[in-house]
């Protein structure tokens, strides 16, 4: 399977979530990089098919295969696609529109060089960028936010408590 690497410098997340971040790095063994990879990982398992279906509206906007769009995405990138035939199409709401934009201020600039993803993935986050209209920071940073509301309680707390706990229960 084929890794692709996005150049980001920087997330945008807030004092809270970037706590969350450090703690599961802390308390889980992750670093800085796996823990990010792990969220979007996350993130796309959960809401795969509302990117899936946007990849394939854009590529009939745009009067291509979905193939042709993937593949785009995957070896070029969103400059390289053709011209909408007509307007962008109405993707619906996506998984985070329900979460505010994070303020672009230095104290929210979390710092970052590469993320790397399976190629899937990474034309995912490409289709994002379609969707959203907004930079990767901002993007991931949001995807990240509602990773962490989905799993926090459910997921990273029980795994701690049990670190903690010493038992299996």
């Amino acid at each position: 399977m084929t890794t692709k690497q996005l150049r980001i410098n920087h997330i945008l997340l807030g004092d809270e979530d970037w706590k969350k971040m450090l703690t599961a790095c802390d308390e889980l063994g992750y670093n800085k990089s796996s823990i990010l990879k792990n969220a979007l990982q996350g993130y796309f398992k959960r809401y795969r098919d509302f990117y899936v279906n946007a990849g394939i509206l854009d590529a009939k906007a745009r009067g291509i295969t979905s193939s042709e769009h993937f593949i785009t995405l995957r070896d070029a990138s969103e400059d390289a696609l053709p011209h909408y035939l007509d307007s962008l199409p109405l993707f619906g709401q996506s998984p985070i529109d329900t979460i505010a934009p994070i303020p672009n201020e230095e104290g929210n600039k979390r710092k970052y060089n590469i993320v790397e993803l399976s190629a899937f993935n990474f034309v995912l986050l490409r289709v994002g960028k379609i969707v959203h209209r907004d930079s990767y920071s901002q993007m991931v940073g949001r995807m990240v936010k509602v990773h962490l509301i989905d799993n926090w309680e459910s997921v990273y707390l029980p795994q701690m408590a049990r670190d903690v706990s010493n038992d299996y229960q």
